[in-house]
C-alpha cells in the first residue's frame, strides 16, 4: 500500500465513525477524498524529512503520530466546512459533519483545529496535545508548530464575528506554549520561540525570543534587539 493509499483508509475511517452511509455515498461521487489524500500526503512527506523521529518512515507518521492525526481530521472537515461540494443539497448536514469529524480529531490528538481555519500546504503539527487555531486563523504554506500553540482572539468572552485570529505567512516556526492573540500579521520566515506572547505585527524574517521576562524580536541578522511593549496593559 502506498502513502496516499494509507492516508485514505484513515479518512474513511473517520467517514464512517462520524457520518451517515447517504452522505458518504454522495462525496464518494466527488473528488473530496481523493483532494484530501494529496494534501496530507504532502504533509506526510514534509513530516518525514523535517521530523528526524520518524526515521524516514511516513507509514509511521500515518498510523502512530497523534498529532498528524489531527491534521488528516482537519483537513477532511476543513474541506467539506469550506461547502465547496454544497451542490448535493446537504448545506446544513456539511457543518454538522465537519463539525463531528473535527471532534473526533481532537479526541484523537488532544489539539483542536477549528475546520474554518485556513492552513497552507506541507503544515507540520509536532507533539499537537494542547494546541488550538481559532475559527479565522489563517497559516501559509510549510510551516512547523509544536504543542500548547494557540492562535487565538485577544479576547475571551463577546469577540468579534470578523476576522479575530491570527495570520500566519510561509515558512513559519512556532514553538512550543507560544501565543498569538489577535487579527495580526506574522511575516514569512518568522520563528517564534516557545513560551511567546504575540499580540503586535511581526515582520518577515525575525525571530520572537523569550528571554527572562523580557520578550525580544531580532531583526534578520541584526543582534539588536528591540523589545516588545507590553500590549496587554495598552488595551
Amino acid at each position: 500500500m502506498d502513502v496516499t493509499s494509507a492516508i485514505i483508509v484513515q479518512l474513511r475511517a473517520a467517514l464512517w465513525e462520524c457520518c451517515p452511509f447517504e452522505f458518504i455515498h454522495k462525496l464518494d461521487r466527488t473528488t473530496l477524498l481523493s483532494d484530501v489524500a494529496l494534501e496530507l500526503t504532502e504533509d506526510v512527506e514534509a513530516f518525514t524529512n523535517k521530523d528526524p523521529a520518524a526515521n524516514n518512515d511516513p507509514f509511521r507518521i500515518i498510523q502512530a503520530y497523534t498529532s498528524f492525526k489531527a491534521v488528516l481530521h482537519y483537513r477532511l472537515a476543513h474541506k467539506i466546512n469550506s461547502r465547496f461540494y454544497c451542490n448535493v443539497n446537504l448545506k446544513s448536514d456539511f457543518l454538522l459533519y465537519a463539525s463531528i469529524i473535527s471532534s473526533r480529531g481532537k479526541l484523537l490528538s488532544g489539539a483542536d483545529l477549528n475546520p474554518a481555519c485556513r492552513i497552507g500546504k506541507r503544515f507540520i503539527l509536532d507533539h499537537g496535545i494542547g494546541t488550538v487555531f481559532g475559527e479565522t486563523a489563517e497559516i501559509g504554506d510549510d510551516c512547523y508548530v509544536l504543542g500548547g500553540v494557540t492562535l487565538g482572539a485577544r479576547g475571551i468572552s463577546n469577540n468579534s464575528t470578523g476576522k479575530r485570529h491570527p495570520t500566519i505567512g510561509n515558512r513559519v516556526q512556532i514553538g512550543a506554549f507560544a501565543c498569538v492573540f489577535g487579527p495580526v500579521t506574522i511575516g514569512d520566515d518568522v520563528f517564534i520561540g516557545p513560551q511567546c506572547t504575540v499580540t503586535n505585527n511581526v515582520a518577515s524574517h525575525c525571530k520572537v525570543i523569550l528571554r527572562t521576562s523580557t520578550q525580544v524580536i531580532f531583526h534578520g541578522n541584526d543582534n539588536n534587539l528591540r523589545v516588545l511593549p507590553d500590549t496587554w496593559s495598552q488595551g
